[in-house]
């Protein structure tokens, strides 16, 4: 390692590294078509704490963990989520948790929290070990599928059952299209604002327009089904029941919209980003062959050939690493946003109101003063006495501090039970001098899929 790991960088009392107006302004290109280059490349020239002055906006890129804790945890109150990122998310998902703030968002957490408890999700691991077996038993020998996509049907058929009670594997092809379209378009809204006026129905208006109509539509199907089945008595931890069900302090229901949104937020953050991750994964084993031989030595000697079980979990340890490892390197959630609502100070630079913070997934995870070979495959790096001597906030792939992802340990249980179930029947290997980009959109995601080849092991 390079420093311990408590260190702070050096970082100027008075004023943080900036770089000049000049390049600044030569570099919004990058920044518009690149932008998870555009913040890797300013980590490595300027350090941990960097500041932007873009006219009356000041933004403060951060990589180091301290400071991240102290947005994200320490000071949380004083930075909220009105920012770029999260008012273009809003155009999709409305209010739901992951853009909501305030009482609005402490009230929801606590409503749909009984939802996530680990037990509970802990009963969801025989369902999502036999939709990746049955996923699995697809692929035959020799056929090249988009991993990509297949991993996001299997993770929308997942949660669409575990935490909807509903099959959704006939509807995730157009439901997939329909969230990639939805996102595209946030994305390329970040990056080219639309100035046209509103009565202009461009092609891409339409496009998102008949995206949401589709989400929309699938929303109110599962609560229309929900219904439809209530016998008349409550589960107060089923998702769907505290959502339509559960009442607040004042003795009231969710709104109508509100359920809208908590739904459209959780049928896309809740298998987008698993299947992102799910999808490196995969990558990342073909492209390190000794690793995929040790994953398939321990599914062969802890499973005997019969399908993963929860209880199976902590013997199956290089697994769970791997997608430990995948997530360091390819953090669905790359991006965090926040806004200063009064000034503040951090490693004794002042933060002003109004200050736009980008907190960096993908630079902190690669933050060599932390990771050792940080650009480098080694699930290793997870083990217990490496771990144990990292700050807390080195490695969020699921955020950190009162915002942490509600749906962590669900994705934590799953992408381990997917991973083992296919790869205890299959390899999938990429093809000869293919080549993959990244493309930084609302998850990292495969340019163009990725394409593999189907192998028996």
């Amino acid at each position: 390692m390079n420093s311990s790991p408590t260190s702070e960088p050096a970082i100027s009392k008075k004023s943080p590294a900036s770089p000049g107006l000049f390049k600044l302004l030569s570099s919004l290109p990058k920044l518009r078509d690149d932008t998870l280059g555009f913040l890797e490349h300013a980590g490595k020239q300027y350090g941990d704490l960097i500041h932007f002055k873009i006219g009356p906006l000041n933004a403060f890129v951060l990589s180091h963990p301290t400071y991240i804790q102290h947005v994200l945890q320490d000071n949380n109150k004083n930075f909220t989520k009105d920012t770029f990122q999260y008012n273009g998310l809003s155009k999709v998902t409305g209010r739901g948790l992951l853009t909501s703030d305030g009482d609005l968002w402490l009230q929801q957490r606590r409503r749909m929290q009984p939802a996530f408890h680990r037990q509970r999700i802990n009963g969801f691991g025989a369902l999502m070990s036999d939709a990746a077996v049955r996923k699995a038993n697809e692929w035959q020998t020799g056929q090249s599928i988009d991993v990509d996509r297949e991993m996001m049907e299997l993770a929308l058929e997942i949660l669409g059952k575990a935490l909807l009670g509903v099959d959704l594997r006939t509807e995730a092809p157009t439901l997939t299209s329909a969230v990639l379209v939805a996102l595209d378009h946030v994305v390329h809204s970040f990056k080219s604002p639309d100035i046209l006026p509103t009565f202009f129905n461009t092609p891409r208006r339409r496009k998102f327009k008949q995206a949401i109509k589709t989400l929309d539509s699938a929303v109110q199907e599962i609560i229309d089904h929900h219904r439809a089945k209530k016998d008349g008595s409550l589960d107060a931890k089923s998702l769907l029941d505290v959502m339509l069900y559960s009442t607040d302090d004042n003795n009231q229901t969710m709104s109508d919209q509100q359920v809208r949104d908590e739904l459209i937020t959780i049928l896309i953050a809740g298998h987008e980003t698993v299947a992102s991750a799910l999808t490196w994964a995969c990558y990342l084993l073909a492209s390190n062959p000794p690793a995929e031989e040790r994953l398939h030595q321990e599914l062969e000697v802890v499973l005997e050939g019969r399908a993963p079980t929860v209880e199976d979990l902590p013997a199956l340890d290089f697994t769970r690493r791997v997608f430990d490892e995948a997530l360091r390197l390819y953090p669905p959630a790359w991006l965090v946003t926040r806004k200063a609502v009064q000034d503040d100070v951090i490693a004794g630079v002042k933060i002003p109101a109004g200050s736009l913070l980008v907190v960096s997934i993908t630079n902190v995870h690669k933050n060599a003063n932390f990771w050792e070979k940080p650009l480098t495959f080694n699930s290793d790096r997870f083990l217990p006495d490496q771990s144990n001597q990292r700050p807390k906030f080195s490695y969020l792939p699921f955020g950190g501090g009162p915002r942490l992802c509600i749906g962590n340990y669900f994705a934590l249980l799953e992408g381990p039970l997917v991973l083992a179930s296919i790869y205890q029947k299959h390899s999938l290997k990429l093809n000869p001098g293919q080549k993959v980009l990244v493309d930084a959109l609302v998850t990292l995601r495969p340019r163009d899929g990725l394409p593999m080849q189907v192998v028996d092991w």
